[in-house]
């Protein structure tokens, strides 16, 4: 049985909202946890230790804060692995395999490496940003509002979808009923 031999699931096929933020989710839990092992076990300039006094009491507290280097490794590490994982065989992250949805093109054909590092900025940019407080303001605004554009359009892609001329559908998708959609 070939994948175009799948029927499709009832209802919409194009993964929606709240599922593409819930795939998120756990990429973004993934990518934070795997950062901090790092920075805390293996190379500690990713992190820098501010200690703060209480005033009442005379108690230091210790907290660790990203250091630019951390910033900047987040940002390339996530470019990585959205890029990698969505040109890959099957298409997808970590968090949309646990979600069932998948990344192609208009066609239904898997995107390539460099499609897949554009379609993935509003994700990483904001990371590489983060140094520069006013620019930092600006991109996240811009990758928030693109990520948004997925509640409010028919094919229920982003701004950054639409961009790299992409969809993110349900994994069990017949993908001639999603070309269906666009006449």
């Amino acid at each position: 049985m070939s994948g175009n031999d799948i029927s499709l699931p009832a209802g919409d096929p194009f993964a929606g909202f709240w599922r593409r933020a819930g795939a998120w989710f756990i990429d973004a839990v993934l990518i934070y946890v795997t950062y901090l092992l790092v920075a805390f076990f293996i190379w500690d300039d990713l992190l820098v230790q501010t200690a703060m006094q209480d005033p009442e009491g005379g108690e230091v507290f210790n907290s660790y804060v990203p250091s630019l280097l951390g910033l900047l490794l987040v940002g390339v590490g996530t470019l990585v692995y959205f890029a990698l994982q969505e040109s890959s065989r099957v298409q997808a992250t970590l968090g949309k395999r646990v979600l069932r949805i998948r990344v192609c093109d208009y066609n239904g054909d898997k995107i390539s490496l460099l499609t897949a590092g554009y379609r993935a900025w509003p994700l990483w940019l904001p990371g590489l940003i983060n140094t520069v407080a006013i620019l930092d303001f600006v991109v996240g605004l811009a990758s928030l509002l693109a990520c948004l554009a997925v509640a409010f359009t028919k094919r229920k892609q982003g701004l950054h979808d639409i961009m790299s001329r992409c969809l993110v559908v349900k994994r069990q998708a017949v993908f001639s009923d999603v070309s269906e959609r666009f006449s």
